[in-house]
């Protein structure tokens, strides 16, 4: 039986828009993904993973983010 693979499911569009937009706040800040993860007590590799949207971030990880990227969590998720 044949499945047909969709590479950029629905989800992944918006999540790939959240890592655009998180990578932009970071450049603003001129922070590199190892900064930002020190600053928010997370694991760079995870933070890559978001950044290029493959991976669904938790709430608390917005925030620690937002936080250290002075930016409201509000402002990461609007206009997905």
């Amino acid at each position: 039986m044949f499945k047909y693979y969709y590479p950029m499911a629905r989800g992944n569009f918006y999540y790939k828009r959240l890592g655009e937009k998180i990578i932009i706040y970071r450049k603003k800040l001129k922070l590199s993904q190892q900064q930002v993860a020190t600053l928010s007590d997370v694991d760079r590799s995870y933070l890559a993973e978001v950044e290029e949207g493959k991976a669904n971030p938790s709430i608390k990880f917005l925030h620690r983010i937002s936080k250290t990227l002075k930016v409201k969590v509000g402002n990461l998720i609007k206009e997905l």
